[in-house]
């Protein structure tokens, strides 16, 4: 297939200048406020080659680039296809309103240390960018040690006690998912000499190779299990994140555990089709429904909004691994539907949080009260977020769990059917009980109220911009989600179909 030279470079640009801003940040290390033009207008640049870049896949099917100029499966090789393109964008949109979020020094840690705030963030954009991009397996694991070393300098920032405790165990447990995946990649170069991914695909057409593979298929199982908080390796998320400032929390959560969620679809999709492991299938079947279940019980069991928050994310990690078990066309789009519909949602939930934090010095329930009388704004945008993050309609949640559940009916798979919906109801008796708790009960005139909603609004209107700018696109997908639904329809087709992938990379 031709394509457009220009199009082709729309690969490259948004790691680029997420590593560019990087640079730029560390060059001005000590000047917090250059720091933050750049990394304003490099996310927003990056936001306009993303929403291109997916204009572009609209009708193009793939878009590749070999880096140095050899060619695969020998060179360095870059794949985009409508997924990617999607994941990419949504990166973007997310940066643009973390680095607003973040430009309130109320949800940050001292201005001495936030010098270390924007490198860390923009070379972590770059290296899940990277993971996104990449079509090979090793520079994979080159990413993933870019992101895993950015996201320890801010998950730690600040240097608090425990902080520090939480980055310990954030990195213990990825650095385990990281020797899984050197094993995998071992066994696998080994066997076939190749970790090009369309090389791959294509000797492991050979059964020969499938039965003597099944081992680094497990590895990259529990690798990317462990990168997307899976059962039972959940635990780390709700451990390290909510010791992070609220501007890292709310960015990291937002993104991290897709770029997991991402790499599972593409591998048992391209390398270990799930109709030719069916054992694979099964087991990752289980494990979304378990995934479901502890995170709703998990988030139920807390009291801190921020847990209360992590343990959701978790469990709709399970929707999400539950569309790519169903492995139909139907199923996997709402998968990428529902990656997307979550990404926006829990990044501004945190958001929100963060600003009830600020407002009332408490992650607390049971320290939190009058947030509707004296913060009707911000009770908006929690209740309407809540409903969306739950999937009650005609909010973008409903949209991607109504196309989970007709996919699991279309397979006659009413038992997850009838679990999904359960935890759903769960979700929303998890973010009522905030509400009622924290909103709609009077507030207690023997404590001090530090600050009224007009007044924080004009100290820190940086934090509403960030999350009403995400509310607004939540919103726009909400009443008119028909052309993402269709985009993700096209996307799940190409998920699907290896041959393209391969046809595309080895340039036949």
């Amino acid at each position: 297939m031709m394509f457009n030279v220009n199009s082709i470079y729309l690969t490259i640009t948004p790691l680029l200048i997420f590593m560019l801003g990087g640079i730029l940040c560390l060059l001005f290390y000590k000047r917090v406020n250059i720091q933050r033009a750049v990394v304003l207008i490099s996310t927003v640049i990056a936001l306009i080659s993303g929403v291109k870049l997916v204009k572009v896949l609209a009708r193009e099917e793939f878009l590749t680039m070999q880096v140095g100029g050899w060619e695969a499966p020998f060179g360095i090789t870059l794949f985009v296809d409508r997924f990617a393109g999607l994941m990419i964008a949504m990166t973007a949109l997310l940066a643009v309103s973390a680095s607003l979020f973040s430009f309130s020094d109320s949800v940050m840690p001292t201005r001495k240390k936030q010098i270390g705030f924007y490198p860390a963030f923009m070379f972590m954009l770059a290296g899940i960018s990277g993971a996104f991009l990449t079509g090979d397996l090793f520079n994979l694991y080159v990413w993933f040690e870019v992101m895993l070393i950015s996201s320890f300098v801010l998950i730690t920032l600040g240097s608090k006690k425990d902080q520090l405790q939480g980055g310990i165990k954030y990195v213990i447990i990825n650095f385990i998912a990281s020797s899984f995946l050197l094993l995998a990649i071992g066994i696998l170069y080994g066997t076939t000499g190749n970790t090009n991914l369309a090389a791959l695909a294509e000797s492991l057409r050979d059964p020969a190779l499938q039965t003597v593979t099944q081992l680094a298929a497990v590895l990259l199982l529990a690798s990317f299990g462990i990168k997307a908080a899976l059962f039972p390796f959940y635990f780390w998320l709700p451990a390290s994140y909510h010791t992070s400032p609220i501007a890292v929390m709310a960015i990291v959560a937002g993104l991290l555990t897709k770029v997991g969620v991402y790499t599972m679809i593409r591998t048992f999709t391209l390398l270990f089709p799930l109709q030719q492991y069916h054992y694979l299938q099964v087991f990752i079947l289980i494990i979304s429904s378990l995934t479901m279940l502890m995170g709703v019980f998990g988030a139920i069991a807390q009291r801190d909004i921020r847990k209360v928050l992590a343990y959701n994310l978790i469990s709709k990690i399970g929707f999400i691994v539950y569309g790519l078990a169903v492995y139909t066309p139907a199923a996997v789009a709402g998968a990428i539907f529902y990656t997307l519909h979550h990404m926006l949602v829990k990044t501004n939930l945190f958001f929100v949080v963060g600003i009830i934090g600020k407002a009332r010095g408490s992650y607390r329930v049971k320290d939190i009260n009058g947030l509707y009388d004296h913060f009707p704004r911000l009770s908006f945008l929690f209740f309407v977020l809540a409903l969306t993050l739950v999937g009650i309609p005609p909010f973008s949640g409903f949209w991607g769990k109504f196309m989970l559940v007709d996919a699991g009916l279309s397979v006659y798979d009413y038992r997850s059917v009838a679990l999904l919906l359960i935890v759903s109801l769960l979700t929303l008796y998890s973010m009522m009980r905030i509400w009622g708790k924290c909103f709609l009960t009077k507030f207690d005139t023997r404590l001090e109220q530090l600050i009224t909603e007009r007044v924080f609004m004009k100290e820190y209107y940086q934090v509403y911009i960030a999350s009403v700018f995400l509310f607004l696109v939540t919103l726009w997908i909400s009443f008119s989600p028909s052309w993402l639904i269709e985009y993700t329809q096209r996307a799940a087709e190409q998920v699907l179909t290896p041959s393209g992938y391969i046809n595309a990379v080895m340039q036949r």
